[in-house]
């Protein structure tokens, strides 16, 4: 079975970084393609204003993005359980409130991409203007034939879409890891309000979302295309009701 891998906060203590470093205008690269950087690139940074006790996920919560800041802990879990075709590259977290740096996550290349949408089987809303491009997935169905063995991929046709196999989703949850939820790509939908007041990062989900009925939280509506990697602007805590929890010691 095989899932896709969002990135959301689960308590309203858990950090949420307003954007991901824009590597294509600065730097002409896009960790979001599914292509090896061939040269190095200078220590990228995420910054953000929190207060310091903020907890910090392993899989960072951007807005907006997801599965591209991963703690070294996320790193040697996906390691050890078989995820080959993934680049890390050195990241700073940089909360500007108080100057704290941290050096504790890496910015991630996910390089496996397989283009393997079941067009009859999915719905999909394409640009009228560009028809190869999919301006919303209303129902993912995916041709598993084509999967092999890879564990891990972004999906051809939506590169912004990364694709789990269940082995990958165990291992992450056994080990504890912050930050990911996973979805059945099977029934997976994306969410029109992505890019609007979200402040647990809901980017898609499904009936069996395990964060609640999309009903009572979610409305209706297309989104809009993938746009580049320059970030947007933080959401308002207090759009949603998310729970609270008793904040952990600052951030090393």
């Amino acid at each position: 079975m095989f899932y896709v891998w969002e990135t959301r906060r689960r308590s309203v203590t858990e950090l949420l970084a307003p954007a991901f470093d824009p590597t294509v205008s600065k730097y002409g690269v896009s960790l979001f393609a599914g292509r090896r950087v061939s040269r190095e690139l200078p220590e990228l940074e995420v910054a953000f204003d929190a207060d310091p006790q903020a907890r910090i996920t392993d899989d960072l919560v951007i807005h907006r993005r997801r599965c591209i800041v991963h703690s070294e802990r996320l790193i040697d879990v996906l390691h050890g359980a078989g995820v080959k075709g993934i680049d890390h590259h050195a990241c700073r977290l940089v909360n500007t409130r108080h100057g704290l740096v941290h050096r504790t996550h890496w910015a991630a290349n996910l390089l496996d991409v397989i283009h393997c949408i079941d067009e009859q089987a999915s719905e999909l809303e394409r640009d009228d203007e560009e028809p190869t491009e999919i301006y919303s997935i209303r129902r993912l169905e995916l041709i598993e034939s084509r999967l092999g063995d890879v564990p891990m991929f972004r999906l051809g046709e939506r590169r912004n879409t990364v694709i789990v196999h269940e082995r990958i989703k165990r291992a992450v949850e056994a080990a504890g890891i912050t930050g990911p939820r996973f979805l059945p790509a099977s029934g997976y939908r994306e969410w029109g309000g992505y890019a609007t007041a979200n402040p647990r990062n809901v980017i898609g989900t499904h009936d069996q979302d395990p964060d609640g009925p999309p009903s009572t939280r979610l409305m209706d509506g297309p989104i809009d295309p993938e746009d580049d990697d320059e970030g947007e602007v933080a959401d308002d805590d207090a759009a949603v009701d998310l729970p609270r929890d008793e904040p952990d010691s600052p951030q090393p």
